[in-house]
């Protein structure tokens, strides 16, 4: 199949630190290409891939690079996945299905794309399909031994958690790292920097190599978001390392993804306390990894949307309209002759 691969204007595919839109655009367009289909990817500067070919993104403006992807979109392509909304709504004259990363869509989406289960019942009132994360297992460490911390990786926001991760920690007394980009200064301060010393550090975000050793090494890492996640690569990324992550089943999509491993999750941060301390208790590396590989791996990300692709080129989902977006900035970018030319 010839398939074009519509990556934001935000973050370089693959992302360096944080980027899960980006990851997985990467790990889907790698797998796809090593089971020999023709990918092209539109990204941002500095974007690396084995893609047939990649466009990078000449403008910050949404408009233009609508343009761009026109102006760019190799011929007899079969089937475009947006990742980004930029041109899913804008209808193309191509089978196009629209991926949502988080929980919302723009309008005019035909064919539409979730995370998870979870938010395509929620936010997509069950139109649409559900397709989860995967990661490329082997770009994780994985070890059995692991040390005594407790991890937890994420946005320092409200949302997420930080604070029960912290109570967690002292209730079982051990030591916790928290990693992750500081997005809500007032909540830093009121609810996180008053605990930080020699037990609750604070390292900042973290990336490559040193993210990989602190999820291989981690007692446990603590998932401990309260709002609709749309899936949760953490979890992921963690059972990947053999590490067990412990998540509250109010989380939206956590119980989905940690179905398989009801072990793992929690009503209380008590509960959640207690499971850390009764480590042995929980699925060892080996069942973890396993979990991982066999339900979110780059693998099954690519077997699912090519069932997808599929399904949505034989059975004719996507209806080709006249009054779009797309032929809207094809007219302008390609005006037709006025009949003055010789």
């Amino acid at each position: 199949m010839r398939i074009a691969q519509i990556s934001t204007n935000t973050i370089p595919v693959p992302p360096k630190r944080y980027g899960g839109t980006q990851r997985e655009v990467h790990y889907l367009t790698e797998e796809l290409v090593k089971r020999g289909h023709e990918v092209f990817l539109f990204a941002k500067k500095g974007s690396k891939s084995n893609a047939t070919r990649t466009f990078e993104y000449d403008s910050d403006d949404r408009t233009e690079q609508l343009d761009f992807i026109i102006k760019n979109m190799p011929p007899d392509i079969d089937i475009i996945h947006d990742h980004y909304g930029i041109v899913a709504r804008a209808n193309p004259p191509i089978p196009t299905i629209g991926q949502s990363h988080s929980n919302t869509f723009r309008s005019n989406v035909q064919i539409r794309v979730y995370v998870s289960k979870f938010i395509l019942r929620k936010y997509g009132k069950g139109k649409g399909y559900a397709v989860h994360n995967g990661l490329r297992m082997d770009d994780y460490d994985f070890r059995k031994k692991k040390q005594n911390y407790l991890l937890f990786i994420g946005r320092l926001i409200k949302e997420k958690g930080v604070h029960l991760a912290i109570k967690v920690a002292k209730k079982t007394g051990r030591k916790l790292i928290i990693a992750g980009t500081l997005n809500d200064k007032n909540y830093f301060k009121a609810k996180i920097k008053p605990h930080l010393g020699n037990k609750i550090r604070y390292i900042g975000p973290v990336g490559g190599g040193r993210k990989r050793r602190l999820l291989a090494d981690a007692h446990c890492v603590l998932f401990t978001s309260t709002w609709d996640e749309p899936f949760g690569l953490v979890l992921v990324e963690a059972m990947a390392s053999g590490t067990p992550v412990l998540g509250f089943r109010r989380g939206g999509a956590v119980p989905e993804v940690l179905g398989g491993m009801p072990k793992l999750l929690c009503d209380t941060t008590t509960c959640m306390a207690a499971k850390v301390n009764n480590r042995e208790g929980l699925p060892n590396a080996r069942v973890l990894r396993r979990y991982a590989r066999t339900r979110y791996s780059e693998r099954t990300l690519a077997d699912a949307f090519l069932r997808l692709y599929r399904r949505v080129i034989k059975k004719k989902l996507y209806k080709i309209k006249a009054d779009t977006l797309w032929n809207q900035r094809l007219a302008v970018l390609q005006p037709t002759s006025n009949g003055d030319e010789e």
